[in-house]
């Protein structure tokens, strides 16, 4: 039967039947769908790819309780050469045996199916295609090579993700149940998923039995596996151990790692430690464990590793209980690393007495020139921690010499007015000492009255490169000052829009966005290598996280960010090509502020 017939059966035009049907779908009813043969018949009609292929090219499915019936025809949608599943999110969901054996079945064999046979375009050449789909976390879609802008861009990435080989890129299994026993569910997906970068089995109930299980299967099927996320199972140290073994024998390739809240004790830090040096020649850039026990011997095992490793750069460790002498062993190897970008330490019971070693870090390392290859760290995270005005003081008297921490996150850290002020002279240094900081995030500090916020607002006046300050305010007329404060980081935004020339530099609502996704080392001085060293890693990957733009906005942004090549007379321009229809807002709010 056509779908023309089925439509008919329907009393339907044949795209309004397939409308209904992926809205049944959506909504788990399963039970008033079509027969499964008139399903494979719409699903897999080249005209409604467009429909298809935009509804399941992330298929997320949330509450689901997956018998035989609904396995198949959940097989239906990832066998389809319309659909092109790219990335499969199973979230709370149920299995009887027989609807998990049709569902990994049809896992199993989705890469096995070709590229579309009337592409005449073969999966190798596909995948070598410069143009070829790629997957990753959160916002890391991107087109390698396309000058294509809004309407024509997304025809280009359809185009690409057509040439892309059949399979999945991205699979997440998570609060699914998944024990030992059951990781043998997955050992026959993992072996056939050779285009899987990105897999996360979170909050499951996998321990070191069944990280072994799936060692195997990983290291011969997912040869280009990127992202690795566990966090919330019970591998606890022995199955860090195994996973350690992995990266060195089969995860030269992996970026991402997660293994927080598994209970990892020292030894596992230990373990993994050992690994991240030059000598194995990895290429781990984020590493999290965060809620584990590595206490203050696992911190310093991390500092050791810190003094080599020369690839990490996102690391993240709070709720470790380090404590002071863990935070000391930490920034005592830190001072030899150049590479680490991000260092997440809160709700670790660091004191004063912790701070200091981090004062002494900010110090030394503020011999770095802003020219510098690799200037040092950029993000820190103290929150949740005792720090109380002394350690406030401490802090601040590393930042007052900072010359490449942009980012200071610290969120209920017990500080008072008078923490406060040290804050605010900071803020005012960075008047005359450049560069600074440029976020500040001081939330949930409940002992903070409205004079801290009024001197806050002051002293932000004085500070050009401030852009973004987070706080709590609980006071009646905190309306007044925190206007004050906005209007300052909306005048900071134009300046850093004049300050700086890069090929994408966006603005939303008194923020600056930059987007740094240039890779190639040709990029010539108008490209992305022209920003200060401390605002090159600034990558914008909250693009889809806070919906900041629109789809179409989207691949025009990452188009223009790709090709250094890019030229506009005038910055206005450039946010016109980017925002679109949203310039107008922008172009009013600069008005207003050059006023």
């Amino acid at each position: 039967m056509d779908t023309a017939a089925v439509a008919r059966s329907f009393g339907m035009d044949d795209e309004r039947v397939v409308r209904r049907a992926i809205r049944q779908i959506s909504i788990g009813d399963f039970a008033h769908l079509p027969p499964l043969r008139d399903l494979k018949t719409l699903f897999n009609n080249p005209q409604h790819q467009q429909i298809l292929q935009h509804t399941y090219h992330t298929f997320y499915l949330d509450h689901i309780a997956i018998d035989e019936v609904t396995a198949r025809v959940l097989s239906v949608i990832l066998l389809s050469r319309q659909c092109r599943c790219r990335s499969l999110q199973l979230h709370r969901c149920s299995f009887t045996d027989s609807g998990r054996k049709v569902f990994f079945s049809a896992l199993s064999i989705m890469a096995e199916y070709p590229a579309d046979s009337h592409s005449g375009v073969s999966p190798i050449s596909a995948m070598s295609s410069p143009v070829a789909f790629k997957m990753g976390l959160g916002a890391r879609h991107q087109m390698t090579q396309s000058r294509h802008t809004g309407s024509h861009a997304l025809v280009h990435c359809a185009q690409a993700d057509n040439m892309a080989p059949m399979g999945l890129y991205a699979l997440e299994l998570c609060q699914l149940g998944l024990s030992d026993k059951k990781c043998a569910w997955l050992s026959s997906v993992l072996e056939t998923q050779p285009y899987l970068q990105l897999l996360s089995l979170r909050d499951n109930h996998i321990g070191h039995t069944g990280i072994r299980r799936l060692i195997a299967p990983l290291a011969r099927g997912c040869r280009k596996l990127s992202v690795l996320d566990l966090a919330g199972n019970m591998l606890q140290s022995q199955g860090v151990r195994i996973l350690a073994q992995f990266l060195v024998t089969s995860g030269q390739g992996l970026e991402t790692l997660d293994v927080s809240s598994n209970g990892v004790t020292a030894i596992g830090a230990r373990d993994l430690a050992n690994v991240l040096v030059p000598e194995f020649n990895l290429s781990l850039k984020h590493l999290n464990l965060n809620m584990n026990q590595l206490e203050g011997s696992g911190c310093e095992a991390m500092g050791r590793m810190l003094v080599q490793n020369q690839t990490l750069e996102v690391l993240t460790l709070s709720q470790n209980n380090m404590f002071d002498n863990g935070c000391q062993a930490l920034f005592f190897g830190l001072e030899s690393n150049t590479t680490l970008k991000s260092l997440d330490i809160s709700g670790n019971f660091i004191s004063h007495v912790g701070a200091r070693s981090i004062q002494t870090y900010l110090q030394s390392s503020s011999t770095h020139t802003p020219t510098d290859n690799q200037p040092g760290l950029q993000s820190l995270n103290v929150s949740a921690n005792s720090l109380g005005d002394e350690g406030i003081d401490v802090l601040c008297g590393g930042l007052s010499t900072n010359r490449h921490l942009i980012d200071l996150i610290a969120n209920n850290v017990d500080v008072t007015d008078n923490g406060m002020q040290h804050v605010c002279k900071v803020l005012k240094a960075g008047a005359v000492n450049t560069p600074s900081l440029l976020t500040l995030s001081l939330r949930h500090n409940y002992r903070l009255t409205r004079n801290s916020y009024a001197q806050l607002a002051e002293a932000s006046k004085a500070n050009h490169n401030i852009l973004r300050i987070a706080a709590d305010l609980q006071f009646e007329g905190w309306d007044e000052v925190w206007t004050k404060v906005e209007m300052i980081l909306i005048r900071n935004t134009v300046y850093a829009m004049e300050r700086y020339r890069v090929p994408l530099l966006m603005v939303a609502r008194g923020r600056i966005l930059l987007r740094d996704i240039t890779h190639s080392t040709s990029a010539n001085s108008t490209g992305i290598y022209s920003l200060p060293i401390e605002l090159r890693r600034m990558i914008l990957i909250a693009l889809d996280k806070h919906n900041v733009l629109t789809r179409t906005q989207h691949i025009s942004a990452l188009n223009i960010a790709c090709n250094p090549a890019n030229h506009f007379s005038t910055k206005q321009e450039l946010l016109a090509a980017v925002l679109a229809n949203d310039y107008a807002f922008v172009h009013e709010m600069i008005k207003t502020v050059h006023s």
